[in-house]
């Protein structure tokens, strides 16, 4: 069977290479389907590229990734599904092909962004394998099944099909080439789509090799794209040693969370290239020993001349702005290089903190846009502190800024 693959994403700032679509092209061509990735992001006519790359190739069906469905954060939102749901009606209308959709953004509302979309088959999750069993229904014109959830077996090594992607253009655009060493994250947290979910390691072996296959071609720069890096710690600690070993001369930049970390870790990571650490901080209903460990991990990754940036979500219900004040105060002490600030939560209708928010009428004050999209598709926000009185809050001390403001990213600022 012929699939053709489209990133429609084009928001560019900065631009991101759509790497879910590579691993999905190498494995279905490993089952002997014939895949073209037809990547939109720098594209002046989305239509007209969109009729170029199907005539061209002539699939038999078409997969569209959607990595968010908006920009997340408040104060420069974008939505995105209205431009991609022209790209599938354009699809279907004229050109009569059935259209999966899949990428992280699906796990929001797999049933709701199906409809929204107006697509005949949603992927929730990773899918790598899942997608076959999508092709067999569409194939063998079994009973309609809309929505597939993604699974993604541990130590089930998944190749990568890089350079259909202009990464050049990528990097000149201020991208940075990404790669993952697991899927899923353990953590609860009750804003994260991804919380709780099953987790799956990918053989270190294999995951530098794919970075090998950049340097190789002359690029040096990456940003990991899993959901924290320190997942495991003994993974973690595994990795760098493997990727130390190598002598690779790479530059990256991570996410990680504040546990699961020692500073023979930072010290490696230090070593093989890492010069920024994005660490995720939040403060619903954290124990004092949290804010311990938050307090040492910053410490502890700049002893080792690490670049700390901390992403701090606060401003949750039921909180006070004593409290607030007070983790302003702990985030303030260890001097990282920057604390971006979010009071504006971002709901999402599978989320445990929708149900909170929904679920207590004192406070439906509180939600901005709620009345447009109960569905929470279309942007809904959750915010008790206005950025007027967080600016108060924060006093002009430079170390913080209101996250959102800017459209950038913390290794284009630090």
């Amino acid at each position: 069977m012929k699939v053709l693959l489209i990133n429609p994403n084009r928001f560019q700032s900065p631009p991101v290479p759509p790497i879910g679509i590579e691993y999905v092209a190498s494995s279905l061509e490993e089952k002997g389907h014939e895949t073209a990735i037809l990547d939109l992001c720098f594209s002046g006519e989305v239509i007209g590229a969109v009729d170029k790359g199907i005539d061209a190739f002539r699939p038999d069906i078409v997969g569209i990734t959607v990595r968010n469905i908006d920009t997340v954060l408040f104060h420069t939102n974008e939505f995105f599904l209205d431009d991609i749901r022209a790209v599938i009606g354009h699809i279907k209308n004229t050109h009569r092909l059935s259209v999966i959709v899949g990428g992280a953004g699906i796990a929001t509302f797999p049933e709701g962004i199906c409809e929204y979309l107006d697509a005949d088959y949603t992927v929730s999750g990773p899918g790598e394998y899942v997608v076959h069993e999508v092709l067999r229904h569409f194939e063998n014109g079994m009973e309609k099944k809309k929505v597939f959830h993604g699974r993604y077996p541990a130590a089930v090594p998944c190749r990568r099909r890089p350079f259909d992607l202009s990464y050049a253009e990528y990097c000149r655009n201020g991208g940075v080439i990404g790669f993952e060493t697991h899927k899923g994250c353990s953590s609860s947290c009750i804003y994260c789509l991804e919380a709780s979910s099953g987790v799956a390691f990918k053989e270190p072996a294999d995951v530098i090799g794919e970075i090998k296959t950049f340097v190789d071609a002359g690029f040096n720069h990456f940003h990991l794209c899993d959901s924290e890096f320190n997942e495991s710690l003994e993974y973690a600690v595994d990795f760098c040693v493997a990727l130390k070993k190598t002598g690779i001369d790479i530059k990256w930049a991570v996410y990680m969370k504040p546990s699961n970390f020692n500073a023979k870790l930072f010290r490696l990571m230090k070593e093989t290239g890492v010069y920024l650490v994005t660490v995720t901080v939040d403060s619903w209903k954290k124990c004092p020993m949290y804010w311990v460990d938050v307090q040492k991990f910053l410490f502890g990754a700049k002893s080792c001349g690490l670049k700390v940036a901390v992403d701090f979500l606060t401003g949750f219900p039921y909180e006070k702005e004593s409290e607030i004040f007070e983790y302003l105060d702990i985030l303030r002490r260890p001097l990282p290089d920057s604390v971006g600030v979010n009071t504006y939560i971002r709901l999402y209708k599978s989320l445990q903190i929708t149900d909170i928010v929904t679920g207590d009428s004192a406070l439906h004050a509180h939600l901005i846009n709620e009345h447009k999209d109960p569905a929470f598709i279309k942007p809904v926000f959750y915010n008790q502190i206005p950025s007027d009185r967080l600016k108060d809050m924060l006093r002009d001390d430079p170390l913080f800024r209101i996250e959102g403001i800017e459209q950038s990213v913390n290794y284009g600022r630090i």
